[in-house]
């Protein structure tokens, strides 16, 4: 039920309504159906669970029909790295580093409206390889639905003491 008490509506009920009804729908039911769009355009190539369980999806189909019904916004993040926002960066082991990054894009996101369960799309840049594991369990503290995400092995960033960086990330919000 929604606060208006009424049944929340399903994916195929979004469907059959006419644009400018949807559009018409309060912003929390319209929020609400976001959240179902975004899981439903995730997909994984393969139906077999591998390593990559939690970690990333393999396509987002983007219904821009859906998209629209709910008058939905793509947000895109600047490049964000673990340095603060003074530009010193935070922390010195690794996963400090990669918590800093990702505590900053969540910054970014909330003042975009919008959350990590969100993301369709990221793609992170690491300095070191070999701490893989490592950025995988911090990226799981983050990420409670897998995007699309590539992750790059660099030789270096803007600065050198710096470890990661998220260079790309896409998600959504519903207007107002």
């Amino acid at each position: 039920m929604t606060r208006t008490g009424r049944a929340a509506l399903t994916l195929a009920e979004l469907d059959a309504m006419p644009i400018e009804e949807a559009q018409a729908l309060p912003f929390d039911e319209r929020d609400r159906l976001l959240d179902l769009i975004i899981a439903d355009g995730r997909h994984d190539a393969t139906a077999s669970v591998s390593y990559r369980t939690g970690l990333y999806s393999d396509y987002f189909e983007e219904d821009l029909t859906r998209m629209l019904k709910v008058r939905a916004v793509t947000v895109h993040c600047r490049g964000t790295t673990s340095s603060n926002f003074d530009g010193v960066p935070v922390g010195e082991t690794y996963q400090e580093q990669y918590r800093a990054c990702f505590r900053h894009v969540d910054t970014i996101l909330t003042a975009a409206r919008t959350n990590f369960a969100r993301v369709v799309k990221m793609v992170v840049f690491l300095t070191n390889m070999d701490r893989w594991d490592e950025f995988n369990s911090v990226y799981r503290e983050f990420i409670p639905n897998p995007p699309c995400r590539a992750v790059i092995g660099t030789t270096g960033l803007a600065q050198k003491p710096l470890l990661i960086e998220i260079v790309e990330c896409v998600a959504y919000r519903v207007a107002d």
